[in-house]
């Protein structure tokens, strides 16, 4: 076939959850992917000993929270998903440690009161509120296209928790979480989570909506077999409905008549060289805003101002990968004051202070290595809950430290080959820091640096992970750019699943969001199957695993 109704470049798990829904509902659907392998940033590969499964992107995973779970179904398409009780847990050196209990929040309210009463009542109050409005916030936030009237109702909800100040989004991240808690401890780890979810704490607007989501109990899962599960489920959808995957097969070109994108121009070493595919009733791009627009549609079509903000468009949020196999687990600083951290398979370190993470922020920011290193992008230890991802009885470390990505030292990014040994070594001797004994353990180590994501995937320009900062001017209806109003194009028919909003976490919400407004473009309603909420998985997993939940602090 050359002609499509829907035609998606790009198998990142948003292009795939658009081409899912789409095939589902009935559209003929091609994605067209230039690697032989779907899920660039959602992989699970073997990067040095045979048997250690490495999940160097996506490892936290956000899928559960999304309607697309039992939407797609995926879990009847191969997806294993658990919700652990422990994660989001942090050491730290004076000897505590903050280990969330995701399932109970009494207990969760009981382990903040350890470092601060004022800062427990304070945490109770905004919990017990969020509880009550997280689904609608989710759906109004996350999945549903970007619109002035969600947007005033993501800040009317958020403006109803107490304790939040009417002036919130004129506030930093750092300001507002110093301004609601006491204990360093406390506003290190929330500061640190809100960093992890490129929800960033030094700036306003979004830093704030951060602070606020990230005192909650939201918790990521693990996938069983790893990460590359994701796009092996939405793909096995995909084909059961009857779209196409066509894989080794580079985009060059996409083709713009009259101002409607009408098809794309395969390259000359793909699979099916320089082919003209036609769609139909739309295009998704799944790749980031400067590789879709300067790259696959040119200037030549582009008015100036896009052109402009397209350029200054800020690729900034990178990260080095060091991973350790291991004799043993990481016996943690903090285990004798909460023995819960050993059971904890997700976890922060490496800043003890809200000033530590200004620090780190601030040196990153100016293209520095922090010294000393911190890992507040989310580590793991895969094996706890899957312990076939190393060889039997060997342990599965990985560690994410937030870096530069062009180093200062040059302008070429090969920089980082010649530097990562000794990042490596950094991070190493951080770790035995914080669980001291570790070194000893360790049978082999494997670093990926910016350098080795950007080769990967040219669409993570600098090395990536999220497509692009979250920052007011490119964030929300700014998103990629003003006058865009992503998921649609300013082209009819072109819409984008990357470096729009909500940014590209494994949420799926970008891939969702672009797949209702073609279904809208094109007057059709959403079918039945396609009528669940956010969150209404873990109802699901909870009760099928009988696990008891109490989601407010009762005590």
């Amino acid at each position: 076939m050359a002609s499509f109704d829907v035609i998606v470049i790009g198998g990142g798990i948003n292009g795939l959850t658009a081409a899912a829904y789409l095939a589902k509902s009935g559209f003929q659907v091609a994605v067209v992917e230039k690697r032989d392998q779907l899920g660039t940033h959602c992989s699970t590969e073997e990067l040095a000993t045979p048997g250690w499964k490495n999940n160097p992107h996506a490892s936290g995973i956000w899928v559960g929270h999304s309607p697309a779970m039992l939407d797609l179904d995926l879990e009847a398409h191969g997806l294993e998903l658990i919700f652990p009780r422990f994660s989001r847990a942090q050491p730290f050196l004076d000897g505590t440690a903050f280990v969330p209990d995701l399932y109970d929040a009494n207990r969760f309210y009981a382990k903040v009161q350890r470092f601060s009463k004022k800062d427990a009542e304070t945490f109770k109050d905004i919990l017990n509120r969020f509880v009550a409005i997280r689904r609608e916030l989710l759906e109004v936030f996350v999945y549903s296209p970007p619109s002035q009237e969600n947007w005033d109702r993501t800040v009317a909800l958020l403006a109803s928790i107490p304790h939040v100040p009417e002036d919130f989004l004129d506030m930093t991240g750092f300001e507002l979480i110093d301004l609601l808690f006491e204990s360093e401890h406390f506003k290190a780890q929330l500061a640190g989570w809100s960093h992890a979810c490129a929800l960033e704490p030094h700036l306003k607007v979004i830093g704030p909506i951060g602070a606020i989501l990230l005192v909650s109990a939201f918790g990521v899962q693990q996938s069983i077999g790893g990460s590359h599960q994701i796009p092996h489920a939405l793909f096995r959808c995909i084909v059961r409905h009857g779209g196409k995957v066509l894989q080794n097969c580079s985009v060059e070109e996409i083709l713009i008549e009259d101002g409607t994108a009408t098809g794309v121009r395969l390259g000359q070493n793909a699979s099916y060289p320089e082919k003209t595919l036609t769609a139909k009733k739309g295009i998704i791009s799944n790749l980031s805003p400067v590789p879709t627009f300067l790259h696959l549609i040119g200037e030549d079509h582009l008015e100036a101002d896009w052109v402009r903000q397209l350029r200054d468009y800020n690729y900034w949020g990178v990260l080095f990968t060091a991973a350790f196999l291991s004799k043993a687990p990481p016996h943690w600083v903090g285990t004798n004051f909460d023995p819960d951290i050993e059971k904890a398979w997700h976890f922060n370190f490496g800043a003890d202070t809200l000033a530590d993470v200004k620090k780190m922020s601030h040196e990153v920011l100016e293209g520095r290595i922090p010294k000393p290193i911190a890992f507040l992008a989310a580590n793991f230890n895969f094996t706890l809950h899957d312990p076939k991802s190393a060889p039997p009885g060997l342990h599965n470390i990985q560690l994410w430290a937030d870096v530069p990505g062009p180093l200062e030292l040059d302008d070429d990014v090969d920089a980082w080959d010649r530097m990562t040994p000794e990042v490596l070594q950094r991070c190493e001797d951080r770790l035995e820091e914080y669980a001291p004994g570790f070194r000893p353990q360790i049978v082999d180590r494997v670093a990926y640096s910016p350098a080795d994501v950007a080769r990967r995937n040219a669409s993570a320009i600098n090395g990536v992970w999220s497509a692009g900062i979250v920052e007011p001017g490119q964030m929300y209806l700014d998103r990629p750019f003003l006058g865009c109003n992503a998921p649609r194009s300013p082209f009819k028919n072109l819409y984008l699943s990357n470096g729009v909003w909500p940014h590209s976490f494994s949420w799926l919400g970008a891939g969702h969001n672009a797949a209702l407004v073609v279904l809208e473009d094109y007057g059709m309603k959403k079918p039945d199957w396609w009528c669940h909420r956010a969150l209404e998985w873990f109802d699901v997993y909870t009760k099928r695993n009988n696990i008891p939940i109490t989601p407010k602090v009762t005590i």
